[in-house]
């Protein structure tokens, strides 16, 4: 009976846990991967566009840079995970959302070659869909916000030139990752102030 009792204390304690991290998610720092990848792909954009224009014969290799950006963001995460004490609802959403949009991300640029032209808008609609809904997950309006822009450029990209792709595949990546990420950092660390007070 009594350990009935402590299972049953030891289970409310995880169900309050549970609780408080869902309603203070906010408290975790989600803003790496998007400074980060936006930065970095502002960087690829620009660097690729300026090689082009010089007459670099093989622009494209600054997009090797993604490849060693993975391998950071892929031990940044597995540090960050083994420090999250409790694993909300949302984070279990937001898991699936990251292995969607990776999943998404690789069949477009394994097809590039098919997709020709289009690659970039296709990059670009696969950005919409995780900032948006990473950003609904969050209640982050900037990432809803860089859903939406990252849409908008999309349809723009289909009627523009290749190198005025690289400059909206460029607004695209610093306005629907790199500023938010900055914001969401800012958010974070008010909430630690607020925390420590």
């Amino acid at each position: 009976m009594e350990n009935e009792k402590q299972l049953s204390e030891s289970e409310s304690m995880m169900v309050i846990q549970r609780m408080i991290a869902t309603a203070k998610n906010e408290l975790v720092d989600e803003s790496f991967h998007f400074i980060f990848w936006g930065w970095l792909v502002f960087a690829a954009s620009i660097g690729n566009y300026l090689l082009w224009k010089i007459g670099f014969e093989q622009p494209y290799l600054v997009w090797l840079l993604m490849p060693l950006g993975g391998i950071v963001s892929f031990i940044y995460g597995r540090r960050q995970h083994k420090q999250e004490p409790v694993k909300t609802y949302v984070d279990e959403i937001l898991k699936y959302v990251l292995i969607a949009f990776g999943v998404s991300l690789g069949i477009v640029l394994v097809f590039q070659s098919k997709l020709g032209i289009n690659t970039y808008p296709m990059v670009m609609t696969v950005y919409a869909v995780q900032l948006f809904v990473w950003g609904g997950a969050l209640r982050f309006r900037p990432l809803i916000m860089g859903g939406i822009i990252n849409w908008a450029l999309c349809i723009a990209a289909f009627f523009v030139a290749f190198d005025i792709q690289l400059f909206l595949l460029a607004a695209a990546a610093l306005i629907g990752f790199a500023i938010p990420g900055h914001l969401l950092k800012s958010r974070f660390q008010k909430s630690q102030t607020v925390v420590a007070a």
